[in-house]
């Protein structure tokens, strides 16, 4: 009986990882950030959807300091609601995860540029929108 159950239990894992793309959506996400996102069996679709939001906002980061004034004021928004979401569902650990795997070692030069540079903005709770 244990093992009928620890079987069906290693198949509905692995078939939640097949069907997992339907309910992620993962455009604009990096391939190889999305299948590790993806291979997180432990996390729900909600965790996965919060880590592809926060993903897509924070790839914009390697080229913040290019940008002029009315765009990295748009990307910090973005990336602010995008972490706030990501905070309400994951552990600050997978956001670091997350982070590590977009920028490999630049990872403190990139989050220190982006925070030396971003306007400082205060978020209306109306603007808020968690995928």
């Amino acid at each position: 009986m244990k093992y009928i159950l620890l079987l069906s239990s290693i198949i509905s894992l692995t078939a939640c990882q097949v069907i997992s793309p339907i309910f992620v959506n993962y455009n604009g996400v990096r391939r190889d950030v999305a299948q590790w996102i993806n291979q997180q069996t432990l996390l729900s679709m909600q965790q996965k959807r919060s880590l592809v939001q926060l993903s897509k906002a924070q790839q914009q980061l390697y080229r913040f300091s290019e940008y002029d004034a009315a765009k990295r004021l748009a990307v910090s928004q973005q990336n602010q609601i995008a972490l706030y979401c990501a905070q309400q569902h994951v552990s600050q650990k997978k956001i670091m995860q997350l982070q590590q795997r977009l920028y490999d070692e630049e990872t403190p030069m990139i989050i220190e540029n982006f925070e030396r540079l971003a306007p400082q903005i205060r978020l209306d709770p109306s603007q808020i929108q968690c995928e």
